[in-house]
This record gives structure tokens, sequence and C-alpha cells, in this order.
């Protein structure tokens, strides 16, 4: 049974990954404002964005596997304030990974599609990145301090959709929340990007790490998808009205960041070296509904719920 220890563990993706790593795996979940509370995981308070904790925190640990999650998301806010931006996406990355090298552990650090200025769309790993915001730039930076501390780490850019632990929610749950309450909203039809569920991408990370892979990887789902074509679909599978999705365009909204227009990535590479099939967006949102039939989210919420 491998350790894995997993930093933004309250976040979108680290807690759809501790809450799956933990049926399997000895797991170590690392966060920072929102506690961690589930039985068999040892749970930790940490700033890794301070020098010498993650050296500490990680050397005392000793994981097997690090899946480096924490970092700054908000395109928005990173735009408005940079140095944020670049302290959690390239000083706090290249602090873990300092540590996991360290310790001799696997590493893997999570990424964006956003290092792209998305002007053609279709990327793959050998592509120039020009990103078009603090957000990228700070994630690009974070993926080269990352390579630079632990030559043997793997980069996985993506772009994830999934049941959240906290309140606020992502792009899929925003348009559920929508459609449930009848409410029309807007889906970009100028926005395509290769959406995955952030469980099947932790299925995908897992077998790297058990692999060993390192290097840079594209791990988005099977399609490329408008956001606009996401909410029509997520009503449809979800039995809801898609008429109520309504066609716009990003150039309209009222956004601090540009944002790229066709950010799909071409993920053919890791698709060939683990010999697996990328999941279609249909498939992932299937598993999406399965979930919350069979209470997966309100196992997930759990983990992050403060008793009263």
């Amino acid at each position: 049974m491998a350790k894995v220890l997993i930093t933004g563990a309250s976040g979108l993706l680290g807690a759809n990954l501790v809450l799956d790593a933990a049926q399997g795996h000895q797991v170590v979940a690392v966060y920072h404002r929102h506690p961690i509370d589930l039985a068999g995981v040892e749970a930790l308070r940490a700033d890794l964005s301070r020098p010498g904790v993650a050296q500490r925190l990680i050397s005392a640990a000793d994981p097997d596997w690090v899946v480096h999650c924490a970092a700054a998301t908000n395109v928005d806010a990173c735009e408005r304030d940079p140095e944020t931006a670049f302290r959690l996406n390239r000083d706090m990355a290249a602090y873990v990974a300092e540590a996991a090298w360290d310790a001799r552990a696997r590493l893997i650090h999570v990424s964006t599609d956003a290092v792209f200025d998305g002007e053609r769309g279709g990327y793959v790993e050998e592509d120039d990145a020009n990103p078009a915001t603090v957000y990228g730039r700070s994630k690009l930076a974070g993926e080269q301090a990352v390579l630079q501390a632990h030559p043997e780490a793997a980069v996985v850019r993506t772009n994830i959709f999934g049941w959240n632990a906290q309140p606020k929610r992502g792009l899929a749950e925003w348009f559920l929340a929508n459609l449930e309450a009848g409410q029309s909203c807007t889906g970009f039809t100028d926005v395509r990007i290769s959406p995955i569920l952030v469980n099947d991408l932790g299925d995908l990370m897992f077998e790297m790490l058990r692999r060993g892979v390192g290097g840079v990887f594209h791990a988005g789902g099977g399609e490329c998808l408008s956001k606009y074509e996401m909410g029509v679909r997520l009503a449809k599978a979800f039995g809801l009205n898609p008429e109520l999705i309504r066609p716009g365009s990003v150039a309209q909204a009222d956004l601090v960041a540009p944002r790229g227009r066709r950010l799909c990535l071409d993920s053919g590479k890791l698709a060939v070296i683990l010999g697996v099939e990328l999941p279609a967006f249909e498939d992932g949102l299937r598993r999406f509904r399965l979930q919350r039939e069979e209470g997966y989210r309100e196992r997930l919420r759990a983990l992050t719920r403060r008793e009263p």
C-alpha cells in the first residue's frame, strides 16, 4: 500500500483525490484553511508557501508519492495580485518539489491548459507555451521550477469538472444549480476546452505514479467542447431543460483577465504511454450523475464540514 501525500486537500481536485485514494492507499491530506476530516486519513494544516514548511512536513511524513494540487486558481484574482499568484503557483510548487525530491518521493504537479494563449487549440506537450494571463504565467513558472527541483516529476496540464467539497461551485455545478432552479444561464460558445472529470483524472494520475511516469503531459478529456456545449449536454444527462442554457460570448462577460478561446489539449501522448482511451465527456457526465445518486457528493462535502 503506497503512502500518498496530497496538497490542497480541501480543493476541488484535492478533496476528490483524498476520498478516492483513501480506499486503497495510506493518505496524508495537507490543507491550509479548510480542515479535512476522514477516518483513516492523516490531516495536516500547513502553509506550504512559507520557506522550510514543505521540507519539514514531507520529510516527517515520508510519503512514497506526492500530488501537488495546492495553487491559486482564481484567474481574475491572480490578475489583480501577481505577487500572490507567483508565490503560490511558482514558489510553493518549488518548495514542494524540492522536498519530494529529497524524500525520494514520486511527484505529480498539477498544472493547467492556461499555459497556452488559446489562439488555436489542439495543443501537444511540445508546443510553445504562451500564457496570456498572470495565472497562466505563474503556473508555467511553477512547471519550470518543479522540473528543475525534481527532474523525475510529472507535470499534468488539465481542465477539470466535478463535485466540490466546499460550498463554492465549479462550472458544472453552477450549470446544474441554475438548471435545477429553472433559471436560464449563459454558456460561452467561443471558449473551447477539453474537460475531464476529476475522478477520471485521479485514476490517470495514480496510474502514472504507480508506473513512475515523469515529464510533461496533457490529461484532458477525449473531446473538445465549448462551454455552451458542456451546459447543454449536462442538462440532457440530468434530464433537465437544455433550452435554459443561453449561447453567449466571453467578450460580453465582465472579466478582469483575458480568457483563451481555444484551449483544447491533445492528450494522445499520455493515452499511448498508459495504454488507455481518454474518457469522453459523456462518460464523465454519467459518472458525475451516478456519484450524486449514490451519495458521493455528500461524502465529499463531509470531508470539510465543520460541526456546529
